[in-house]
């Protein structure tokens, strides 16, 4: 069976019990900014488990894309290992449980899939009966097939906290392994007999910080079996995923352009990671990442230059990683239709970043020389485990190839300090592969004291900034309490409420909420589940008890500014897409009092004047004092209206439409100004890229855009005063200022320039001889790359036959210039010594084999930089009169 058809196996079984097909999320989750990529199949239902979104069915089915990273090493070394793949999942939200679970489970694999029942066996954990009974007394595997195992192997949790429970996994029994001795084993051993394809999680317990597993109120389902490792099963290439469908294509172009075959041996380990993490920055790219050098652009940039290293390796040319995600956008776009959508700026972003991989790489040579000169130099050894590690880290360089290089030159390397730091780099890769379990459990708390005490929250601060109310809950670390003391840190629930729950956008209100016997500052506010409305804040004054009655009023400035920026947002949002065209759609945005910030999508950079145009529109709109209307309706007919909205969004059957003015309307649960014109001016502040197709603008209103007015105002004022003009002439002395400016450092260049003869005569008289050869090495001082080129030139030209290097600061950056005379080419190179030495100062150089310079900002290792060329030439003369 072809990946295909399993995908279209598995929604077709489900969808025939009950089950809503979801399409796959991106790898990118809107809603849990705590993690770096979608690293499970139930991660995007996350909001669905906690109850903080209404699901569109209880039952769901899914096909989801999945990245990790925390085992990227691994890649190549077998042929299972990957960083993408597909996860196929069903789900139960508070619905049906084990039994269902488990008989689907065995009825998909030993039906439609054609698995050999005969051949698979059961893991349950050592407590659970009821999974075990099931699997032995109604699916009626033999008792000796069900395996009961402990924690460690069959007992699901992200974390030390948070919903968890007991998992049931399948595995495929292969038999006795060669080479392996005879014995009694079980699937948690790692013999190679025994391969999962399927695991059941049952989610009913939250455990707590002090270990306590609480049984849920409302038991869910999460199940996931990996796509590839089916498709090894059923295209009979059991353990070897890169003979799959999936991935054939992508091999068989390696094997092409390389002209190698996969299962030869050699190049086996290269041509895994070639396919395996060009498809999987592919699917990135898809996403919306950008190489970078930070969080996922950074995960993005080491795959591609990882597979670029064992493209090299195999020989293949650059813009070989850009064909192979060509391969892997036709094979699966089918599925993921915005592969198709952005076909070529993933086929240019690749072959973009494997070209600058190709000037990282020589880079990445020259700073281990660098290393190896300034090692000798200063009497070590070998390279330290920091240096190898950024090698490895920044530039691909493996710890082996590191190794070997600096092992040809008598050199050791550290590599237990190596392997310290990559250790440390994985902690932090598998801690930001965690879900957020805090938010999960914040949820399933406040859901089940809705749904067991009827704690709900009546929302009225649309229509008042503050009234009077009950309390209905306190809680504090987790837990509820029956009263709050001053000092203490707790999650308030009214039975009605003013304060607005972040959402939209927009973030919590803040105020304070007082009873006749205590007084809280609210600092934050949450909707944790539907129709409950959490107050987070401190206890500043008394007691606050469940049940007494209080009076909740939210900060009314920041309210009142809140306001203004989000309605300002509605009427920026409307003019972009007149001024821009409808290609404009909002990608995201944070309202607060300070600001406010729209990201939204566009394919280049607005010009200038569009800006302006935009600026204009949007403060015509204010002037206009248009009223703000806000209305609840069905859906599909504000859809029908026009209205905005986010697409990846997910609404309930009636929304809130605002409408500002004649041209704005949008789906939005936000505050909202009475009229446009008590926003009173907006003025963009700053606009630029925050990834692929998406910009981003930021802007101020009311009484922040007369601060920046004022400021602005100030600043100007001040330099008229300095400059001694009229604050309208200030363009023209600032121009006419620059223009002395210029003037005077010509003037002083010619000056240095002029004395740069003497000085070269002066360096000339320090040169050091080396078996009749002359060595120029010097920190002349402040100088910059130019000035040193210029005065190595002169002092090569005096030499007769020698080498100089000099060094110089100017500002934050030091210089490097090196000049050799023509009677010691090619066997010294300007250039080849500048590439050596200049990575030691954190820079980089390069010139031709006479002159060349270089330069860095690490300018207290400038003397280092020179030590170590000095060590290079010696060496050179040295080895000469060796090998004569």
């Amino acid at each position: 069976m072809d990946s295909t058809g399993i995908r279209d196996a598995f929604f077709s079984f489900f969808e025939k019990r009950g089950h809503v097909r979801l399409p796959s999320a991106p790898l990118v989750l809107k809603d849990d900014p705590s993690v770096l990529f979608t690293s499970a199949g139930m991660q995007p239902l996350v909001p669905y488990f906690t109850g903080r979104k209404q699901p569109p069915a209880k039952r769901i089915v899914t096909v989801q894309k999945v990245l990790r990273t925390s085992d990227i090493d691994e890649v190549g070394r077998d042929a299972y290992h990957q960083t993408f793949w597909e996860m196929l999942g069903n789900f139960s939200i508070g619905d049906y449980w084990k039994s269902e679970s488990l008989q689907w489970s065995w009825e998909l694999l030993t039906g439609p899939f054609g698995f050999d029942g005969d051949r698979l066996v059961a893991t349950v954990h050592t407590s659970d009966d009821e999974a075990y009974d099931i699997w032995t007394k109604q699916i009626r595997l033999p008792p000796h097939r069900v395996f009961r195992l402990g924690d460690e192997s069959n007992f699901w949790t992200p974390g030390p906290t948070g919903l968890c429970g007991p998992d049931s996994e399948i595995f495929i029994d292969k038999g006795p392994q060669p080479g392996v001795r005879p014995h009694e084993c079980d699937p948690s051993e790692n013999c190679g007999r025994y391969v999962e394809i399927w695991n059941n999680v049952f989610q009913q317990y939250d455990r707590q910080a002090d270990g306590r597993l609480v049984p849920l109120a409302k038991k869910n389902i999460d199940t996931g079996a990996g796509l590839e490792r089916i498709a090894q099963v059923l295209q009979g290439v059991p353990g070897d995923t890169f003979r799959t469908d999936l991935f054939a294509p992508i091999v068989e172009k390696v094997e092409q352009l390389a002209g190698v075959r996969y299962g030869d041996g050699q190049a086996d380990l290269s041509i895994r990671i070639v396919a395996e993490h060009s498809r999987a920055a592919t699917f990135l790219i898809g996403d919306g990442i950008e190489p970078s050098n930070e969080n996922r652009g950074y995960v993005l940039r080491r795959l591609i230059r990882r597979a670029a290293l064992h493209a090299r390796r195999l020989g293949l040319e650059p813009g070989s990683i850009s064909q192979l995600g060509l391969v892997t956008v036709r094979l699966m776009q089918a599925h993921y239709h915005e592969l198709a959508a952005q076909r070529e700026r993933i086929a240019a972003t690749l072959e973009n970043e494997e070209r600058k991989f190709e000037q990282t790489l020589s880079s990445g040579l020259d700073q281990l020389n660098a290393a190896m000169a300034a090692a000798r130099a200063a009497g070590r050894g070998g390279i330290d485990g920091d240096t190898a590690f950024r090698l490895y880290d920044t530039f691909g360089f493996p710890i082996e190839m590191t190794r070997e290089i600096a092992g040809s030159a008598g050199l050791d390397v550290d590599e237990g300090r190596y392997r310290e730091l990559l250790e440390q780099q994985r902690a932090r890769s598998r801690a930001s592969a965690k879900f957020s379990q805090d938010a999960m459990r914040f949820g399933q708390f406040y859901e089940q004291l809705r749904d067991r005490e009827g704690v709900r929250s009546a929302f009225t601060g649309y229509g008042e900034l503050s009234t009077d109310a009950k309390i209905l809950s306190l809680a504090s670390a987790g837990k509820a309490i029956a009263e709050a003391r001053e000092g203490t840190e707790v999650e308030i629930v009214l039975d009605r409420t003013p304060f607005y729950a972040e959402g939209g956008g927009q973030v919590g209100d803040r105020g304070h909420i007082t009873t006749s016997e205590g007084r809280a500052i609210v600092a934050d506010t949450q909707s944790p589940a539907p129709e409950v409305t959490v107050m987070i804040g401190t206890v500043v004054d008394g007691v606050l008890q469940v049940g007494a009655p209080a009076h909740g009023e939210v900060d009314a400035e920041l309210r009142r500014s809140t306001m203004r920026n989000h309605t300002g947002t509605h009427l920026l949002h409307a003019a972009l897409r007149r001024v821009l065209g409808e290609e404009v759609h909002q990608a995201g945005s944070l309202v607060h009092a300070p600001d406010l910030r729209f990201d939204f999508t566009f394919g280049r950079a607005p010009t200038p004047e569009e800006l302006r145009r935009v600026e204009d529109e949007v403060n015509a709109a204010i002037l206009a004092n248009a009223e703000v209307h806000a209305h609840v309706m069905p859906l599909q007919d504000a859809l029908a209206s026009g209205a905005q909205h986010l697409f990846d969004e997910k609404y309930g059957s009636e929304v809130r439409v605002v409408e500002a003015g004649p041209t704005s309307r949008e789906l939005c649960g936000g505050t909202h100004c009475h009229a446009t014109g008590d926003i009173g001016l907006l003025l963009i502040t700053q606009e630029g890229s925050v990834g692929a197709g998406i910009r981003r603008i930021e802007a101020v209103t009311g009484e922040g855009a007369l601060a920046t007015v004022r400021a602005l105002r100030e600043r100007t004022e001040r330099a008229a005063r300095v400059l001694r003009v009229p604050t309208e002439r200030l363009p023209d002395a600032v121009e006419q200022l620059a223009l002395q400016r210029e003037r005077l450092e010509k003037e002083l260049e010619a000056t240095r320039r002029a004395g740069m003869d003497t000085s070269a005569t002066g360096l000339v008289a320090k040169a050091e001889t080396l078996d009749g050869t002359r060595l120029v090495v010097v920190n002349v001082g402040e100088a910059d790359a130019e000035h040193l080129r210029a005065l190595s030139d002169k002092v090569r030209d005096q030499l007769g036959s020698g080498v100089v290097v000099l060094g110089g600061v100017r500002g934050e950056r030091a210089a490097l210039a090196v000049g050799v005379t023509k009677d010691l080419l090619p066997g010294v190179s300007a250039d080849a010594i500048v590439k050596q030495v200049a990575p030691i100062i954190g820079g980089s150089g390069g010139g031709r084999p006479q002159s060349a310079t270089g330069g860095g900002r690490e300018i207290g290792r400038l003397g280092e930089a020179l030590d170590a060329a000095r060590g290079i030439v010696r060496d050179h003369f040295d080895g000469g009169r060796g090998s004569s």
